[in-house]
């Protein structure tokens, strides 16, 4: 196995759309988590009821780290025992043939379109220790202009008398991808949302990428943030993510390994693209570099959604497959109410 992924949706999205994904994370050894941010997917509504509203941008880093520590504690650790336990046999002169040692997998964090700016926060936060970031379609910042910097002051005002006032316009679905399939289906989806977004959701937004310009840890080549091997994956006629002020915000940062991939033709959703198959094959080349492996491997998914606190919660049962775990959990407030795992 080499690793683990923790991949993190875009606005409006949802993680279970994107299993056929993750199962090819598996094949190359790569376990995967992933779960709904909070008001998405099948995650709970905060107190405004809106799907895809952004209350507060902190707190949706702070779910983030939450459900890592879950994950950790009650995810990966059981499937780690399984696949030690068929890959790696007890040493036949152990004393304590209970014990069962857990290495370290490396923590590989991926995050598509609006998912991007909330892994980069994640990292920044030094919560948890990532061994790569893998940002798709990355929304990390604007080129400013004095139309857009009007509009930032007179948000706050707006934002504090309607926070879920929708002015924001919405994205044009045929800018996300050119595989008409893919469109049909992802508008079809009752789980995804591309409505006009509000104007907390805007604000809290443009907000998180003005602190993700101006921290200096990005820069600080000595930090920890900029000891994380980083991979930038992008569409050359993405309308929808400012390439601009993505470009220049991958120039500044002081990462020694970062990588900056343009894919020409592509649009925002590289990973959808008719050519997605060429975003795939680089990736997995990339991460192949710097995870190599030397036995047969076991890789698993878990899916998850947002509650107030993944701690405490523990899984009801497991199984285990050769080639990948799909895992599927639903949460409320008050906790994990049911956990289903299918083979």
């Amino acid at each position: 196995m080499r690793g683990v992924f923790l991949c993190l949706h875009g606005i409006g999205d949802h993680c279970r759309r994107n299993i056929g994904h993750y199962e090819r994370l598996c094949k190359e050894g790569f376990g995967v988590i992933t779960y709904d941010l909070m008001n998405h997917g099948v995650s709970d509504l905060d107190e405004y009821k809106m799907r895809a509203h952004i209350s507060n941008f902190g707190h949706l880093v702070e779910d983030t780290n939450d459900f890592v520590l879950f994950a950790k504690r009650s995810i990966y650790t059981d499937a780690l025992r399984y696949w030690r336990k068929h890959h790696h046999p007890r040493h036949p002169h152990r004393r304590d043939s209970n014990s069962v040692s857990l290495p370290e997998l490396p923590l590989i964090i991926a995050g598509t379109s609006f998912g991007s700016l909330v892994g980069l926060h994640t990292v920044l936060s030094g919560e948890h220790k990532f061994h790569a970031g893998i940002w798709g379609s990355p929304t990390v910042g604007v080129t400013w202009n004095p139309m857009l910097w009007a509009q930032s002051k007179l948000a706050k005002p707006l934002v504090a008398v309607f926070p879920t006032a929708k002015v924001v316009p919405a994205v044009q679905h045929n800018l996300l991808c050119r595989d008409p399939t893919f469109l049909m289906k992802f508008q079809a989806d009752p789980l995804t949302t591309m409505d006009m977004m509000t104007t907390r959701s805007g604000h809290e937004s443009l907000q998180a990428m003005i602190r993700l310009q101006e921290d200096e840890r990005v820069m600080n080549a000595d930090s920890a943030f900029c000891a994380v091997p980083m991979l930038f994956l992008a569409g050359s006629a993405d309308s929808i993510s400012d390439q601009q002020a993505a470009i220049k915000f991958f120039t500044m940062m002081g990462n020694l390994d970062k990588e900056y991939k343009l894919f020409a033709g592509l649009y925002h959703m590289v990973y959808e693209e008719p050519e997605k198959e060429d975003v795939l094959q680089y990736l997995t080349q990339w991460l192949h570099r710097r995870f190599p492996i030397k036995a047969p491997h076991y890789a698993a998914i878990f899916t998850g959604a947002a509650s107030e606190k993944f701690n405490g919660h523990s899984m009801s049962e497991s199984h285990f497959h050769e080639s990948f775990w799909i895992g599927t959990c639903f949460m409320s407030a008050d906790g994990v109410d049911k956990a289903r795992f299918l083979i």
